[in-house]
Protein backbone atom coordinates (compact mmCIF):
# COMPACT_ATOMS: atom_id res chain seq x y z
CA UNK A 1 0.00 0.00 0.00
CA UNK A 2 1.28 3.65 -1.16
CA UNK A 3 -0.48 5.88 1.39
CA UNK A 4 0.06 6.31 4.71
CA UNK A 5 -2.26 6.46 7.67
CA UNK A 6 -1.40 9.01 10.50
CA UNK A 7 -2.38 9.02 14.43
CA UNK A 8 -2.60 12.92 14.62
CA UNK A 9 -2.99 14.34 18.24
CA UNK A 10 -3.92 18.26 18.32
CA UNK A 11 -4.43 21.10 20.61
CA UNK A 12 -7.71 22.88 19.61
CA UNK A 13 -7.89 26.70 21.07
CA UNK A 14 -11.59 26.00 20.12
CA UNK A 15 -12.15 23.26 22.04
CA UNK A 16 -10.03 23.66 25.04
CA UNK A 17 -8.76 20.24 24.13
CA UNK A 18 -6.91 17.45 22.98
CA UNK A 19 -8.26 15.19 20.14
CA UNK A 20 -6.90 12.81 18.01
CA UNK A 21 -7.43 12.91 14.33
CA UNK A 22 -6.84 10.01 11.35
CA UNK A 23 -5.63 11.43 8.49
CA UNK A 24 -5.06 9.45 5.35
CA UNK A 25 -2.09 10.75 2.85
CA UNK A 26 -1.58 9.36 -0.83
CA UNK A 27 1.77 8.97 -2.20
CA UNK A 28 4.23 11.67 -1.90
CA UNK A 29 5.57 10.76 -5.09
CA UNK A 30 2.22 11.80 -6.87
CA UNK A 31 2.45 15.56 -8.03
CA UNK A 32 0.21 18.76 -6.75
CA UNK A 33 -1.91 19.14 -4.09
CA UNK A 34 -4.18 16.37 -3.17
CA UNK A 35 -7.82 16.04 -3.18
CA UNK A 36 -9.39 15.55 0.28
CA UNK A 37 -12.55 13.94 2.09
CA UNK A 38 -13.30 15.39 5.56
CA UNK A 39 -15.12 11.77 6.78
CA UNK A 40 -17.34 11.86 10.01
CA UNK A 41 -18.48 9.28 12.31
CA UNK A 42 -21.49 8.40 13.67
CA UNK A 43 -23.27 9.72 16.76
CA UNK A 44 -20.78 9.50 19.80
CA UNK A 45 -18.48 7.53 17.65
CA UNK A 46 -14.70 8.47 17.20
CA UNK A 47 -11.61 9.28 14.69
CA UNK A 48 -11.21 5.87 14.36
CA UNK A 49 -14.94 4.25 13.38
CA UNK A 50 -14.22 4.10 9.66
CA UNK A 51 -10.49 2.84 9.74
CA UNK A 52 -11.48 -0.01 11.84
CA UNK A 53 -14.69 -0.93 10.37
CA UNK A 54 -14.76 -0.13 6.17
CA UNK A 55 -11.89 -0.74 3.81
CA UNK A 56 -11.14 3.39 3.10
CA UNK A 57 -7.64 2.93 3.02
CA UNK A 58 -8.14 0.92 0.08
CA UNK A 59 -10.30 3.33 -1.55
CA UNK A 60 -8.06 6.57 -0.83
CA UNK A 61 -5.37 4.65 -2.27
CA UNK A 62 -7.24 3.83 -5.34
CA UNK A 63 -8.39 7.11 -6.00
CA UNK A 64 -5.11 8.98 -4.52
CA UNK A 65 -7.06 11.97 -2.16
CA UNK A 66 -6.46 12.16 1.57
CA UNK A 67 -9.44 11.84 4.28
CA UNK A 68 -9.08 13.70 7.39
CA UNK A 69 -11.41 11.69 9.84
CA UNK A 70 -11.81 13.96 13.28
CA UNK A 71 -13.02 13.49 16.55
CA UNK A 72 -16.58 15.08 17.42
CA UNK A 73 -17.86 12.97 20.29
CA UNK A 74 -21.68 12.82 21.01
CA UNK A 75 -21.61 16.57 19.46
CA UNK A 76 -23.81 17.05 16.15
CA UNK A 77 -21.29 18.69 14.51
CA UNK A 78 -22.46 22.02 15.71
CA UNK A 79 -21.54 24.95 18.52
CA UNK A 80 -23.11 22.93 21.22
CA UNK A 81 -25.53 24.65 24.12
CA UNK A 82 -23.70 22.01 26.55
CA UNK A 83 -20.40 21.42 25.24
CA UNK A 84 -17.76 22.75 22.83
CA UNK A 85 -17.86 24.70 19.50
CA UNK A 86 -17.47 21.70 16.75
CA UNK A 87 -19.06 23.82 14.01
CA UNK A 88 -16.21 26.28 14.33
CA UNK A 89 -13.35 23.80 15.21
CA UNK A 90 -14.53 21.56 12.06
CA UNK A 91 -15.37 24.41 9.62
CA UNK A 92 -12.21 26.52 10.76
CA UNK A 93 -9.74 25.61 13.05
CA UNK A 94 -9.21 22.15 11.76
CA UNK A 95 -8.54 22.51 8.24
CA UNK A 96 -5.98 25.49 9.19
CA UNK A 97 -4.35 22.89 11.63
CA UNK A 98 -4.25 20.14 8.98
CA UNK A 99 -2.88 22.28 6.23
CA UNK A 100 0.07 23.83 8.61
CA UNK A 101 0.47 20.05 9.18
CA UNK A 102 0.22 18.76 5.55
CA UNK A 103 0.83 21.20 3.45
CA UNK A 104 -0.35 19.38 0.50
CA UNK A 105 -3.74 18.99 1.50
CA UNK A 106 -5.95 20.75 -1.48
CA UNK A 107 -7.78 24.39 -0.23
CA UNK A 108 -9.81 24.17 -3.38
CA UNK A 109 -13.65 24.08 -2.93
CA UNK A 110 -13.72 21.39 -5.90
CA UNK A 111 -11.06 19.26 -3.92
CA UNK A 112 -12.60 18.97 -1.13
CA UNK A 113 -15.65 16.84 -0.08
CA UNK A 114 -17.69 15.40 3.21
CA UNK A 115 -19.35 12.72 3.87
CA UNK A 116 -20.54 10.93 6.95
CA UNK A 117 -22.22 7.76 8.07
CA UNK A 118 -25.62 8.08 10.16
CA UNK A 119 -25.68 11.50 12.56
CA UNK A 120 -22.45 11.79 11.13
CA UNK A 121 -24.25 11.73 7.56
CA UNK A 122 -26.29 14.61 9.08
CA UNK A 123 -23.22 16.73 10.10
CA UNK A 124 -22.14 16.78 6.56
CA UNK A 125 -25.07 17.73 4.86
CA UNK A 126 -25.66 20.22 7.88
CA UNK A 127 -21.99 21.66 7.51
CA UNK A 128 -21.65 21.69 3.52
CA UNK A 129 -25.37 23.36 3.12
CA UNK A 130 -23.54 26.22 5.26
CA UNK A 131 -20.49 26.42 3.46
CA UNK A 132 -20.75 25.84 0.21
CA UNK A 133 -17.92 27.91 -0.60
CA UNK A 134 -15.83 25.00 1.15
CA UNK A 135 -17.10 21.90 -0.26
CA UNK A 136 -17.86 20.46 -4.01
CA UNK A 137 -19.65 17.03 -3.03
CA UNK A 138 -21.37 15.99 0.35
CA UNK A 139 -22.27 12.28 0.81
CA UNK A 140 -25.21 11.37 2.83
CA UNK A 141 -25.30 7.70 4.14
CA UNK A 142 -28.44 7.03 6.75
CA UNK A 143 -28.80 10.08 8.03
CA UNK A 144 -31.94 10.34 10.00
CA UNK A 145 -31.10 13.20 12.07
CA UNK A 146 -31.58 15.95 9.52
CA UNK A 147 -33.04 18.93 10.62
CA UNK A 148 -36.17 19.95 9.76
CA UNK A 149 -36.62 16.19 8.90
CA UNK A 150 -36.97 14.46 11.86
CA UNK A 151 -40.30 14.58 12.42
CA UNK A 152 -40.44 11.24 9.98
CA UNK A 153 -38.46 9.20 11.84
CA UNK A 154 -39.98 7.60 14.47
CA UNK A 155 -39.00 9.24 17.95
CA UNK A 156 -37.87 6.07 19.78
CA UNK A 157 -36.21 4.56 16.78
CA UNK A 158 -32.31 5.11 16.03
CA UNK A 159 -32.28 8.04 18.67
CA UNK A 160 -28.52 8.58 20.10
CA UNK A 161 -28.30 7.60 23.66
CA UNK A 162 -27.70 9.88 26.19
CA UNK A 163 -23.82 10.93 26.64
CA UNK A 164 -23.75 10.57 30.40
CA UNK A 165 -26.17 7.23 30.35
CA UNK A 166 -29.54 6.78 31.57
CA UNK A 167 -30.92 9.88 32.96
CA UNK A 168 -28.63 12.25 31.66
CA UNK A 169 -29.78 15.18 29.06
CA UNK A 170 -30.52 13.79 25.36
CA UNK A 171 -27.99 14.54 22.73
CA UNK A 172 -30.08 16.66 21.43
CA UNK A 173 -30.69 18.56 24.77
CA UNK A 174 -26.96 18.72 25.01
CA UNK A 175 -26.36 20.42 21.58
CA UNK A 176 -29.33 22.13 20.76
CA UNK A 177 -31.12 23.53 24.61
CA UNK A 178 -34.14 21.59 23.24
CA UNK A 179 -35.78 18.51 22.78
CA UNK A 180 -37.74 18.85 19.66
CA UNK A 181 -35.67 19.79 16.59
CA UNK A 182 -38.71 20.79 14.74
CA UNK A 183 -38.30 24.14 16.56
CA UNK A 184 -35.16 24.54 14.77
CA UNK A 185 -37.10 25.13 11.86
CA UNK A 186 -35.92 28.01 10.01
CA UNK A 187 -32.96 28.29 11.84
CA UNK A 188 -30.03 29.22 9.77
CA UNK A 189 -27.14 27.29 12.36
CA UNK A 190 -29.08 24.11 11.58
CA UNK A 191 -32.13 24.29 9.07
CA UNK A 192 -30.74 22.19 6.30
CA UNK A 193 -33.79 22.86 3.37
CA UNK A 194 -33.45 26.57 4.91
CA UNK A 195 -29.36 26.95 3.73
CA UNK A 196 -30.36 24.41 0.71
CA UNK A 197 -32.67 26.77 -0.58
CA UNK A 198 -30.72 29.96 0.17
CA UNK A 199 -27.45 28.71 -1.76
CA UNK A 200 -29.92 28.64 -4.66
CA UNK A 201 -31.46 31.81 -4.02
CA UNK A 202 -28.52 33.61 -3.60
CA UNK A 203 -26.58 32.20 -6.55
CA UNK A 204 -23.77 30.31 -4.52
CA UNK A 205 -22.07 27.19 -5.87
CA UNK A 206 -24.31 24.41 -5.19
CA UNK A 207 -22.35 21.08 -3.63
CA UNK A 208 -23.11 17.92 -5.41
CA UNK A 209 -25.17 15.56 -3.03
CA UNK A 210 -25.11 12.13 -2.72
CA UNK A 211 -27.80 10.27 -1.21
CA UNK A 212 -27.55 6.88 0.20
CA UNK A 213 -29.75 4.89 2.76
CA UNK A 214 -31.06 1.16 3.54
CA UNK A 215 -35.06 0.04 2.62
CA UNK A 216 -34.66 -1.72 6.22
CA UNK A 217 -33.08 1.36 7.92
CA UNK A 218 -34.81 3.67 10.48
CA UNK A 219 -33.23 6.40 8.39
CA UNK A 220 -35.55 5.56 5.43
CA UNK A 221 -38.43 7.41 5.98
CA UNK A 222 -36.10 10.84 6.86
CA UNK A 223 -34.10 9.54 3.45
CA UNK A 224 -37.57 9.86 1.64
CA UNK A 225 -38.22 13.31 2.99
CA UNK A 226 -34.92 14.43 2.13
CA UNK A 227 -35.33 12.98 -1.83
CA UNK A 228 -38.40 14.62 -2.62
CA UNK A 229 -37.05 17.81 -1.18
CA UNK A 230 -33.72 18.09 -3.62
CA UNK A 231 -35.56 16.72 -6.71
CA UNK A 232 -38.17 19.54 -6.26
CA UNK A 233 -35.60 22.49 -7.52
CA UNK A 234 -35.79 22.77 -11.03
CA UNK A 235 -32.76 21.52 -12.90
CA UNK A 236 -30.77 19.55 -10.12
CA UNK A 237 -28.60 22.03 -9.28
CA UNK A 238 -27.38 20.36 -6.50
CA UNK A 239 -26.45 17.27 -9.11
CA UNK A 240 -28.37 15.46 -5.96
CA UNK A 241 -28.47 11.48 -6.99
CA UNK A 242 -30.28 8.94 -4.33
CA UNK A 243 -29.65 5.55 -3.77
CA UNK A 244 -31.17 2.94 -1.85
CA UNK A 245 -31.45 -1.03 -1.98
CA UNK A 246 -31.82 -3.83 0.97
CA UNK A 247 -29.65 -2.78 3.39
CA UNK A 248 -29.85 -1.63 7.32
CA UNK A 249 -28.10 0.63 9.52
CA UNK A 250 -24.89 -1.73 9.66
CA UNK A 251 -21.10 -1.05 8.01
CA UNK A 252 -21.66 -3.26 5.14
CA UNK A 253 -24.36 -0.66 3.91
CA UNK A 254 -21.90 2.24 4.89
CA UNK A 255 -18.69 0.41 3.14
CA UNK A 256 -19.77 -0.07 0.07
CA UNK A 257 -21.85 3.49 -0.13
CA UNK A 258 -18.36 5.13 0.49
CA UNK A 259 -16.94 4.16 -2.42
CA UNK A 260 -19.75 4.70 -4.47
CA UNK A 261 -19.44 8.28 -2.82
CA UNK A 262 -15.89 8.91 -3.40
CA UNK A 263 -15.94 7.63 -7.41
CA UNK A 264 -19.45 10.19 -7.86
CA UNK A 265 -17.68 13.10 -5.99
CA UNK A 266 -14.36 12.77 -8.38
CA UNK A 267 -15.98 12.12 -11.47
CA UNK A 268 -18.67 15.15 -10.77
CA UNK A 269 -15.19 16.77 -10.33
CA UNK A 270 -13.65 16.28 -13.67
CA UNK A 271 -17.17 17.51 -14.98
CA UNK A 272 -17.92 20.51 -13.81
CA UNK A 273 -14.39 21.70 -13.44
CA UNK A 274 -12.32 19.54 -16.12
CA UNK A 275 -9.72 18.58 -13.49
CA UNK A 276 -8.25 14.95 -13.63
Amino acid sequence: MSNVLMTTTIFSEVLSLTDGVQVILPDDRIEGDFPVLWLLHGGCGNQNDWIENTKILLYAEANQIAVVMPHAGCSRYCNMVWGADYYDYLTGELPRIMKHLYPRLSTRREDNFIAGLSLGGSGAISLGMRNPDKYGAIGVLSASSIIPLEHLRQITSGAPLPPGGSGSMSVNMVNFGLEDTGDLKGNPEHDVLLNARQIIEEGKPAPKVFHAVGMEDHAYPVGIGLKEFFENFEGNPFRYEFHTEHGKHDWFFWDKWIEQFIAAALADRRQQHGTH
